[in-house]
């Protein structure tokens, strides 16, 4: 089931409960890239989007500690007492004590699933971003050669075209060269 998971999920929980928590989902074959008992080697372990399983209460701070130094760096699961009434965050997911292997495998898979779903949305935003972007420096491109050469929209286009599967380059590295010299021209 690791491969559901990041390379990086932690559980960070005192040593007891540490143990406890590893049993339970070793036996359901998922199996942490690390354990640490303290909020500070949580901190440093689960930077960078890591997935943290933690407890309440660490040694040196409480798991809402934890979650607000990591702010959006990590997606955190806490397990906090049946009492507990704090709010769950963007990032922080909440699990009342005690919980059962089944509700804690299964929110650990959500999360790991829905984390990598949003890995995908952000990969192709930002894909789609680029392209924006490329379309933007080809149609500058395009229009600074329609002024200079007195080109239609079409020839201007085929120009670029052409040298870029002249050169076999990308359209848009074409349209890159063609704007910085022209403005090497008009410096």
């Amino acid at each position: 089931m690791r491969a559901s998971f990041s390379d990086r999920f932690y559980i960070a929980a005192p040593q007891g409960v540490a143990v406890k928590l590893s049993d339970m989902l070793s036996s359901a074959q998922i199996i942490p890239s690390g354990v640490v008992h303290t909020g500070d080697e949580a901190v440093r372990a689960a930077k960078d989007g890591a997935l943290l399983l933690t407890t309440y209460r660490l040694p040196d701070m409480t798991g809402e500690e934890l979650a607000s130094r990591l702010g959006e760096a990590a997606d955190v699961v806490m397990i906090v007492p049946q009492d507990y009434e704090g709010e769950e965050t963007e990032n922080v997911i909440m699990l009342h004590n005690p919980i059962s292997q089944d509700a804690l495998v299964q929110s650990l898979k959500t999360l790991a699933h829905c984390r990598l779903r949003m890995q995908q949305l952000r990969a192709r935003a930002e894909k789609l971003s680029r392209t924006l972007e490329e379309r933007k420096l080809i149609d500058r491109a395009k229009g600074k050669l329609m002024d200079t050469l007195h080109l239609t929209e079409s020839e201007a286009h085929y120009r670029i075209q052409k040298a870029s599967m002249d050169s076999g380059r990308r359209i848009a590295d074409v349209a890159r060269e063609i704007l910085d010299s022209a403005e090497n021209l008009a410096s």
